[in-house]
């Protein structure tokens, strides 16, 4: 006969006595496990841990209380978008699960957490992530025994295809009516395959038209209602020199002439753009290239062939232009400011197989 009750969700579970409380009431400590012996396991250890004096502090606090102060308290010097992250998780978690003492918590909870928002696999990912980055320090303030995030099934993403600029893409480009900030912004992606926060954070200083380079040292975080520039780029590999293409040298040198501010794309009342700037402009960025992409008749019925298309897809574009122009992939990762060499790789790989598919074709089309 089984020594402990098996549960509703699979798992068997009970509690272990680690002392009392300072108000005199038991310390009551949860465990649960898939099997009989696992649990037997984990009483074990924990009793154990508290022969040596590592028993647990107290069973009641609550996920919310103590994830509001791991982010106050452990988190302070994260950058804001990585803060950001952990807030918008932390806004699906504290409604379903900020409710129960941490050491209450059991796997199938944040399961089903899990499963709730699987129709959105990378929430899910942000979610398990900042759990297990929660639970783990709870463990180390010795509030809880065990992580049970870290063991969560989660959806399985697919990852979307990377890809260079359509044909269609690149005609729309020559053909559309950009002003002088957007066509300045559309030809700092294209011609150098930066970064958004990188291409926003150039300043007049950056681009030396004697010796023909721009320099990437800052990268901009965009933020809701305002933009920080951070000194250095996304990594150290981001640092680096880029050559400027002689066609792109008479735009910019004009855009640059009659540019009165330090920054090349200034906000409203910042120094750059914020986040809601910015999204407008490649709003109309893309407007802009599906009025020169569709006739007349195609625009009174609303055709927009151009769907999807993200500034990290001129990147993309970037590094595949590098490839054709024959560029090492050594090379193209000091150009791209890549830390290894792992995703130029990846790059060339698939790009040398559409290179072999297509010499495989022409050679039985042409063959005697």
């Amino acid at each position: 006969m089984a020594k402990y009750k098996k549960r509703s969700d699979g798992r068997y579970a009970t509690t272990v006595m680690a002392g009392y409380k300072p108000d005199g009431k038991p310390n009551n400590i949860f465990l649960s496990a898939k099997t009989e012996k696992e649990l037997k396991e984990k009483i074990f250890e924990l009793k154990m841990k508290i022969k040596t004096g590592e028993a647990i502090k107290t069973s009641d606090t609550l996920l919310k209380d103590y994830a509001d102060s791991w982010l106050d308290t452990y988190k302070a010097s994260a950058g804001i978008n990585t803060k950001a992250m952990y807030k918008n998780a932390l806004n699906y978690i504290k409604p379903e699960l900020g409710h129960l003492p941490l050491n209450k918590i059991v796997r199938s909870d944040v399961q089903k957490l899990i499963n709730d928002n699987q129709e959105h696999p990378r929430t899910c990912e942000i979610i398990r992530l900042t759990l297990v980055q929660i639970l783990n320090s709870a463990i180390d303030d010795k509030l809880l025994h065990e992580n049970v995030a870290k063991k969560v099934t989660l959806p399985k993403r697919h990852k979307a295809e990377k890809r260079a600029l359509t044909e269609l893409e690149k005609e729309s480009l020559k053909k559309a009516d950009f002003t002088p900030k957007e066509w300045a912004f559309v030809t700092l992606i294209y011609f150098f395959g930066l970064r958004k926060g990188e291409a926003l954070a150039l300043t007049k200083a950056d681009i030396d038209f004697k010796n023909k380079s721009l320099t990437v040292n800052k990268s901009a975080v965009i933020n809701v209602n305002q933009t920080v520039i951070k000194e250095g780029a996304k990594s150290d590999a981001g640092n680096r020199t880029i050559p400027i293409p002689d066609s792109a040298v008479p735009f910019l040198r004009d855009y640059l002439k009659n540019l009165d501010t330090f920054y090349l794309f200034p906000g409203k009342n910042a120094a750059t753009l914020s986040a809601a700037q910015y999204e407008r402009m490649w709003k109309h960025i893309i407007k802009k290239m599906n009025d020169a992409a569709t006739t007349e008749k195609e625009k009174l019925i609303g055709a927009k062939p151009i769907q999807g298309l993200t500034a990290h897809i001129f990147r993309h574009n970037y590094c595949t232009m590098l490839y054709y122009s024959g560029i090492s992939q050594k090379k193209a990762v000091e150009l791209m400011g890549h830390s290894d060499l792992k995703m130029i790789m990846e790059v060339y790989a698939h790009l040398d197989e559409e290179k072999e598919a297509v010499q495989e074709k022409l050679n039985k089309a042409i063959a005697l």
